[in-house]
């Protein structure tokens, strides 16, 4: 019996990898400059607070609805975004063959990267003690 899970489930998964993946790309290029420029663990936890809040204002931007008088986009978006595209690859998304239009738009799953970057971000500063 091999029965796909609901689309609700699936699209939940599809947002779930993608916050992931932009949490683990954002805290590894935050943790690299930090410790390029000589900030340690308390500039990881600035960074990725500047990238969360930023992020929060992008996805948040994104998932505007388009104003009635104009029917196109100011930006025309890929079929695949590059990261998508490598997300694709990875069990589970590889079984689930969700189509562009059944996602959750890139504006949600960056929202919800960065409620995941802001939440590493409070984790740091609370439970590992990372403060000035």
């Amino acid at each position: 019996m091999d029965r796909q899970p609901s689309i609700r489930v699936r699209q939940m998964v599809d947002a779930f990898v993608y916050a992931v993946a932009v949490t683990v790309i954002a805290f590894v290029g935050a943790a690299i400059s930090s410790f390029v420029f000589g900030w340690g663990w308390v500039g990881v936890k600035f960074v990725l607070f500047v990238l969360g809040i930023g992020l929060f204002g992008i996805g948040t931007f994104a998932l505007r609805p388009t104003p009635p008088w104009r029917d196109d986009s100011r930006l025309p978006e890929p079929d695949k975004p590059v990261l998508q595209a490598r997300l694709q690859r990875l069990p589970p998304l590889d079984s689930y063959g969700l189509t562009a239009d059944e996602r959750f738009p890139t504006g949600a799953k960056l929202l919800l990267a960065s409620v995941f970057i802001l939440a590493l971000s409070f984790v740091l500063e609370t439970v590992f003690g990372v403060a000035r």
